[in-house]
């Protein structure tokens, strides 16, 4: 049994080795660094030479070349292999990749060469990897362009974990320089602030919108205190950095509506004339004064004057206030009108008592009427425009006036005219003109024969004088001496007394004096001096006026026909004088500025006295203008007297009113 098996192993073992082939074979691999491996077993690189023993044509030996970068490659070597030699070539490690293009198609470039003729919005491929002897793979470059975006590229790995890749083009960018004038304004780049200019903002991206291929603009603002913001879109602008922006200050137009309409406006002395329909419009342009941005007020002033009156000039603010254009101002109309007075002043010099001339800018209504309530008066003269009434005297039975009016000539000098009229205004005739003398205060003797002036015809000094009221010839002189007379009145006595005022050189307040006509005696009546006589017609009593210690403005008193202490009558903190007695002798007319005037503020006007009231004094005339010298109607139910309303000096007669109701209150228009 045992040589049975011993037997049958030779047997086959011959068979074996009779039967199978040797082939050597020299291995190499591309690239030649390759590891080699036969069945399994590692050889290291090539070449190398080995020996294969093939037992049948079925069997085989594995060869293998391996190395990073490539794919294993195995060749799988049988009997029928009669060549010496076997060159593995190694194929690249490959992967498939798939990319996209957002947010719009673009160019793609792989390796820098275009992949396709247009763009892609998305494409997949097919790359080779390979690495070097140190190990390090090779890698691809994936590009996107397209115009208007900044391009992308994406480096593509055989290590990446991914094979999908999303190539995003960039919004193009550029550095922003932004100033502005004025400087130091606050910057904003879409609401967020970012500095004050000048300003540099470097790398700011601008989009495009992927619809319409527009760049997607930054909304930039520009503010400064009292500005106007600037407000403006930066879009890529061909790559523009550089940006100067002019803050606008704030402008408006104002409309300035007068009423009545039409006038002229003055803003900062520039005059602005009304359009045809009587608007004014001014552009105004606010410049900040400071850098808190405070805003100049304008001041405009507004004029109107027309050829038959003229309006109060009224100033007007203009600020910016939120832009408010529309300013509308009503005028007051100046219901006034400068009149020139003339007067024969008294002054005390050094040298002792002058007349001299004396020139006020007085303040009359355009307006001549009283209140509607009231009896309006009645203008009785109508002397050349200029002429300047400056005292009047009433006849005794009324029916005649007597006044006197006053001029100066180029060098100063004072001129005079003494004139009668009918007590209704007519046949006007000139009593006195004398060119080198001065003549005034004329007043008629209680009979109504004489006239009675003051005139300094004989010397320098002003002397009571007497003349016919008649016409007939002669002119008396009734005082001398080293004194001034004024004011003469005589009373009704058989042998009648002339009261007068005297300004005594060595005296310091005018005199009141009283002397029989014809004799040289006189009394001194006031203690205090006194002014402007008025005998009653009892003759007993003398109102008169003084000046006041206390206030300085004339005031009216009353003193017996004989001298003694004077009692003050009338508003002792006004100005009062012009003292008259009516026929009656139960009333006094006399002059105040008790009256205040919404235009003239506290002006003259005339005033009635009861002397059995006398704490209810009667305001005759309200109109505003200047009125006084008033003398009584021998009726006592009318007034003569002097104003200037409406713009001329002429004599008028107004009705006293019968009651004192409201004119107690001291008020005119």
């Amino acid at each position: 049994m045992r040589s049975m098996i011993l037997g049958g192993w030779l047997a086959a073992l011959l068979v074996i080795t009779g039967c199978s082939t040797t082939r050597e074979i020299t291995i190499s691999a591309q690239p030649a660094d390759a590891m080699l491996s036969i069945d399994g077993q590692s050889q290291g690189p090539g070449p190398i030479t080995h020996k294969f023993v093939f037992h049948n044509d079925q069997d085989e030996h594995d060869v293998t070349a391996s190395r990073i970068g490539f794919k294993d490659q195995t060749i799988h070597l049988m009997r029928a292999y009669d060549t010496s030699s076997l060159l593995i070539e190694l194929k690249p490690q490959s992967k498939r990749i798939s990319f996209s293009v957002q947010p719009v198609p673009a160019v793609v470039k792989l390796d820098g060469k275009p992949i396709g003729s247009g763009t892609l919005s998305q494409g997949s491929m097919e790359l080779e990897f390979t690495a070097d002897a140190q190990g390090h793979w090779t890698t691809h470059t994936l590009e996107a362009q397209r115009a208007d975006w900044s391009p992308v590229r994406q480096v593509i790995k055989w290590t990446d974990p991914s094979p999908n890749y999303v190539l995003a083009l960039g919004a193009v960018k550029k550095d922003l320089s932004i100033s502005s004038t004025p400087s130091g304004a606050q910057v904003s780049l879409d609401g967020q602030a970012v500095g004050q200019t000048p300003l540099k903002l470097p790398g700011v991206a601008f989009p495009v919108d992927p619809e319409s291929g527009e760049f997607i603009p930054h909304r930039l603002i520009v503010s400064k205190p009292g500005y106007d913001p600037y407000s403006s879109n930066i879009s890529w602008d061909d790559g523009k950095e550089d940006y100067q922006v002019d803050i606008p200050p704030k402008t408006k137009t104002v409309r300035i509506i007068s009423d009545p309409p039409g006038a002229t406006v003055t803003i900062n002395g520039h005059r602005l004339v009304p359009d045809r329909e009587g608007v004014v419009l001014a552009p105004l342009v606010f410049v900040p004064s400071d850098e808190r941005g405070t805003l100049p007020e304008f001041k405009a002033e507004i004029t109107k004057k027309t050829a038959d009156t003229e309006w109060y000039p009224a100033d007007l603010s203009i600020g910016w206030e939120g832009g408010r254009t529309d300013y509308r101002v009503a005028l007051r109309e100046i219901r006034t009108r400068p009149v020139t007075l003339i007067q024969a002043e008294p002054r005390r010099t050094d040298d002792g008592w002058r007349i001299e001339p004396k020139t006020t800018q007085t303040l009359a209504m355009k307006d001549v009427t009283e209140p509607s309530d009231r009896e309006q008066p009645t203008r009785i003269t109508d002397l050349p425009r200029g002429t300047v009434i400056d005292s009047l005297s009433v006849s005794p039975d009324g029916s005649s006036l007597l006044y006197s009016t006053i001029s100066t000539d180029a060098s100063g000098k004072l001129h005079s005219r003494i004139e009668m009229m009918k007590s209704d205004g007519s046949n006007p005739s000139t009593v006195l003109s004398e060119p080198s003398a001065l003549s005034l205060m004329p007043s008629f003797t209680t009979d109504g024969s004489q006239i009675l002036f003051s005139s300094n015809r004989a010397t320098s000094r002003l002397a009571i004088w007497e003349t016919s009221a008649l016409g007939e010839a002669g002119i008396t002189q009734l005082t001398g001496g080293e004194e001034n007379a004024l004011w003469p009145v005589a009373d009704s006595s058989a042998k009648p007394r002339l009261f007068y005022e005297a300004l005594v050189d060595a005296l310091p307040q005018p005199r009141l004096y009283v002397t029989r006509v014809g004799t040289t005696m006189r009394t001194d009546l006031a203690r205090g001096g006194g002014m402007q006589p008025s005998i009653n017609p009892k003759g007993d009593r003398v109102v008169f006026c003084s000046i006041s210690e206390r206030t300085g403005k004339r005031q009216l008193q009353i003193i017996p026909d004989r001298g003694g202490p004077p009692t003050s009558i009338g508003d002792v903190d006004a100005d009062e004088f012009d003292p008259v007695w009516s026929k009656d002798g139960g009333k006094i007319a006399y002059v105040s500025n008790r009256g205040k005037n919404d235009e003239t503020g506290n002006n003259f006007d005339i005033w009635v006295l009861d002397l059995n009231h006398l704490d209810r004094p009667i305001q005759v005339t309200q109109n505003g203008s200047w009125d006084d010298c008033p003398q009584w109607d021998p009726s006592g139910r009318s007034l003569y007297f002097r104003s200037n309303r409406g713009g001329q000096w002429a004599i008028w007669k107004i009705a006293v009113p019968s009651t004192n109701t409201e004119n107690s209150q001291g008020t005119s228009r």
